[in-house]
């Protein structure tokens, strides 16, 4: 349920003649509700496509070697200052046809966020699929599992969000008083409510700045629909109330340091085991392939979450502007009109009845959502076509399904065994249920979730790759992970045992 703005500009910023990748495009369309996205690929003969893959291969070298420079220097301070200015617009003083033209031009400036997003994403992309597929390619497949430890442990926004989650919960901790308090306390009407103790007012503004800093995000990643943290504080309340519970040695982010000694000792040991010729290649491409983790991780904050929240907080304010103006009868009915629909109000009055259409398409989405929707539509693409890399190591998808009904299958994505119960959550409202040492099962995971890796076994999901958000953050807490098992939601009972095998890419269900 992508909001089409966004889709929108995705596919334009998709044309990527600049980048010369196999893809041309992102063919966007909607059925019943729900958004399908499938990329065009490039059309041409052998060697069309044989120089294309060169071109890329040499743009992704040129950009590559200085991506998380260029992100931290020039590109995060562009995103941001679009988003101060999108944010500076005054609502109150402006017409309602200012404000309209003022909407209207959100597309161009989100065409150039998600250029912004392919440009930082792409080249460190690239240099982890070449780094791999060279390691691989002199010393086997079975390296991987090590090699991906080779792009742990460097500081990035997932990991930072959830370590000020838990000092605030150290600081917490020192007061029983306020402990109690905060264990006790609950949200109703976007605040945090809870008894008067000694140290309220200081938790109050501590807990303010962690929403102000780390806020910027929803529980359903992409959605604008959707609540902030900074509107609806419940998850990350939940969230520390449940590091609260635990003692100071189950620091979950001691591995820091460890991560940082295994990359180097790992370092090391490849580049032994190496060929004298290859040594060379490997210490080009390691660098460049490890900036991945941490482009991947603070573009995500910076533009997947805190850009659409922000979003989200503009169409608001317009929202109450229509209901000012009698067009709507509150503000976030106005995610229920269509981006077209509110740029036309730049040229007067509506030639329809908002309120009504806004009523017709509230039910229309009620009746969407007891739909179970194909995962794709169209032909399947042939079964012999070579995979890629995008496809299997990031979005997960392609992975032989296991013919055992007491075996799931999928990408093995942190290494180690754990066997435990599994709780299945399909939602951070759900959170609450997972209970330390448990293996979370779920659909997918985004960095909102990144704290629930804290104390879970293990972890299990049906969509996502060795290079997805819920890898990377599995290999950095140092848990077992397989994803891209498209059906462990599904066939994993909830409370079940089961074995997670996180490098063989197995999920065993024991009872």
């Amino acid at each position: 349920r992508t909001p089409l703005i966004y889709a929108a500009s995705c596919a334009k910023s998709s044309d990527d003649g600049q980048m010369s990748l196999p893809i041309t495009g992102l063919n966007i369309s909607v059925h019943h509700g729900y958004v399908y996205i499938g990329p065009e690929p490039f059309q041409g003969d052998a060697e069309a496509s044989a120089a294309r893959f060169e071109r890329m291969k040499e743009i992704t070298g040129e950009l590559a070697s200085t991506v998380l420079a260029d992100w931290q220097q020039i590109f995060e301070p562009r995103v941001l200052a679009i988003a101060a200015h999108i944010q500076s617009f005054d609502f109150e003083a402006a017409t309602l046809q200012e404000a309209a033209r003022f909407i209207a031009g959100f597309e161009e400036l989100m065409t150039e966020i998600w250029d912004i997003h392919m440009r930082v994403n792409i080249p460190p992309m690239n240099a982890v699929f070449g780094f791999e597929e060279m390691l691989s390619h002199v010393l086997g497949e079975e390296v991987l599992d090590d090699a991906r430890r080779l792009l742990q442990g460097f500081p990035n926004k997932s990991l930072e969000t959830g370590a000020a989650l838990w000092a605030l919960s150290r600081w917490i901790r020192a007061d029983q008083a306020l402990t109690a308090a905060v264990l006790a306390a609950r949200v109703r009407g976007g605040q945090v409510e809870m008894e008067d103790v000694g140290a309220k007012a200081e938790f109050s503004r501590r807990w303010q700045q962690f929403l102000d800093t780390y806020g910027w995000r929803s529980d359903m990643f992409f959605e604008i629909g959707h609540k902030s943290w900074r509107e609806d504080p419940s998850s990350p309340l939940s969230q520390l109330k449940r590091f609260i519970a635990r003692e100071d040695a189950e620091d979950p982010y001691r591995t820091h340091a460890e991560q940082v000694a295994d990359r180097t000792r790992l370092e090391r040991e490849f580049a032994e085991r190496l060929p004298e010729p290859v040594r060379p290649v490997f210490h080009a491409l390691l660098p460049m392939a490890q900036q991945y983790v941490p482009i991947a991780e603070d573009h995500n904050f910076t533009i997947d979450q805190k850009f659409v929240m922000v979003t989200r907080d503009v169409f608001l304010r317009f929202g109450r502007k229509l209901v000012a103006a009698g067009l709507l009868r509150e503000a976030e009915d106005v995610f229920y009109v269509l981006y077209d629909e509110l740029c036309a109000l730049a040229d007067g009055p509506p030639n329809t009845d908002l309120k009504k259409l806004v009523r017709q398409r509230h039910q229309t989405r009620i009746a969407q959502g007891q739909l179970k929707p194909p995962p794709m539509l169209g032909t399947a693409p042939p079964a012999d076509l070579p995979p890629d890399p995008l496809v299997t190591k990031f979005f997960g998808m392609g992975a032989k399904m296991s013919t055992d009904s007491r075996i799931v299958t999928g990408y093995p994505c942190s290494g180690g065994t754990v066997t435990g119960v599994a709780r299945v959550i399909m939602s951070l409202d759900d959170a609450d249920r997972l209970q330390p040492g448990e293996i979370l099962v779920c659909q997918m995971t985004m960095p909102p979730w990144t704290p629930l890796f804290g104390f879970a076994g293990g972890v299990v999901a049906d969509s996502g790759g060795p290079l997805s958000h819920c890898a990377i953050v599995a290999r950095e807490y140092r848990i077992p992970c397989v994803a891209g098992t498209v059906v462990g939601t599904a066939v994993i009972r909830d409370g079940a045992h089961i074995r997670v095998d996180g490098s063989a890419g197995t999920v065993a269900i024991l009872d």
